[in-house]
């Protein structure tokens, strides 16, 4: 029920490689994990971090748990189990939280989420919500965004048709279906006071990653969802939509994901590699063979791309984000699968360096339990999950800080 409190009790580990300390945050049974990365799962003021649990075989909800004294309160009241939708395709149809779609923002303390058809948003702080939109049947999402002054919501959806697929990796069936019968995502803006939604655009595609620009929310940075996609990001711009590291002249071989808006949304983070695709719908094997060379990337508004390449062993599946400028980085991959690096790029120089900081030992066997990284606002710490002290899929929350 909203409102509860769950008591979780720290515990501080000596990480074995760097010797820093990592503190496990949550601490009771089932399945903890932070927010996705392109929302902040910190407060403000860095003293609370939202989080998703559930229970073994339990319904998932929403909490905020304070980093002073490990209380965690319920936000939201899911009794509906896991609603179906990209990622989480097993899911039920139309019906329970769509666990993909909690955008949190800091500033206005607002929590947008999906429950059902319905988009929801929530003050974490009293506890009130309002339904703010009722989406169209016969529908699946994805990932959400709130604007940074809270006015407007953005959600992509596709028909259902998209997601009836056979036996399989639903990743990429998904992706061949769209392309073959050429299916449409639309992308649905709302005014988050009035209730008012508007269809920017509909464009042939899996669309599932959407963010507002950090000030301008007339700029929309989103993907096209499947791995290995003829064009991976792209920018709508105040009516027109650009590519954003156009591949139109690239091989088949380049793989690029994960991309993000620098926190003063001078630029687009996004990372992958060219050579044998690291798509993780391949299988391992396929991954280990032939040569492949990973790399990260910025686009800044002025002047191209630039990519920085990692050694031809660092080829590892993961995520990088940024901190509070475009040169600090965190990752929990490439460099290799285990553990949480600190990178510092010069993007002007083409230099790279890097530093562990703790071991993550994660299995990535599940969404839920992929470490995603993330900055406090002040750079102090880093925010990851990890299925190292729990069962497999079944993650905790964990917490180091960034310098000792």
């Amino acid at each position: 029920m909203k409102g509860n409190t769950v008591q979780h009790i720290f515990q501080d580990r000596v990480d074995e490689s760097t010797g820093r300390k990592v503190r496990q945050l949550t601490s009771t049974q089932g399945n903890h994990h932070h927010l996705y990365f392109t929302s902040s799962s910190f407060t403000l003021d860095n003293n609370w971090v939202l989080y998703i649990s559930a229970e073994y075989e339990g319904s998932p909800n929403i909490y905020k748990l304070s980093l002073e004294n490990g209380e965690a309160v319920q936000l939201t009241d899911n009794r509906d189990g896991i609603l179906k939708s990209y990622v989480y395709y097993e899911g039920n149809p139309y019906r329970g939280l769509g666990k993909a779609s909690p955008s949190y923002n800091p500033h206005t303390k607002q929590l947008l989420y999906i429950q059902g058809n319905e988009v929801r948003l929530l003050q974490i702080d009293s506890l009130e919500e309002k339904v703010i939109y009722e989406l169209p049947p016969n529908n699946m999402t994805g990932f959400t965004h709130l604007s940074m002054d809270g006015k407007y919501a953005c959600v992509p959806y596709i028909s259902s048709d998209a997601f009836e697929v056979g036996e399989g990796n639903p990743f990429t069936l998904i992706r061949d279906k769209v392309q073959a019968e050429q299916l449409e995502s639309k992308m649905l803006v709302i005014d988050t006071e009035t209730g008012v939604g508007e269809i920017l655009f509909s464009q042939v595609g899996w669309i599932t990653h959407v963010q507002f620009h950090p000030t301008d929310h007339r700029q929309i940075l989103y993907n096209h969802e499947g791995g290995m996609v003829e064009q991976r990001i792209w920018l709508y711009d105040n009516g027109h939509i650009h590519k954003v590291r156009d591949q139109s002249a690239a091989s088949s071989d380049l793989w690029i994901c994960h991309e993000m808006w620098l926190r003063d949304g001078d630029g687009i983070l996004y990372h992958g590699s060219k050579g044998l695709p690291n798509d993780p719908s391949m299988q391992l094997g396929r991954q280990r063979q032939g040569h492949t060379v990973s790399f990260i990337g910025c686009k800044l508004h002025t002047g191209e791309p630039v990519e920085l390449e990692f050694p031809a062993n660092m080829v590892d599946y993961g995520h990088f984000t940024s901190g509070n400028n475009d040169h600090l980085l965190v990752t929990d991959g490439i460099i290799d699968s285990y553990s949480i690096h600190i990178c510092n790029a010069d993007w002007s120089k083409r230099e790279l360096s890097w530093e562990r900081l703790c071991q993550h030992n994660s299995s990535f066997l599940v969404q839920d339990v992929h470490p995603h990284p993330i900055f406090s606002h002040d750079e102090r710490f880093i925010l990851f999950t990890s299925d190292q002290h729990n069962s497999p899929t079944q993650g905790h929350i964990y917490l180091i800080e960034v310098s000792e």
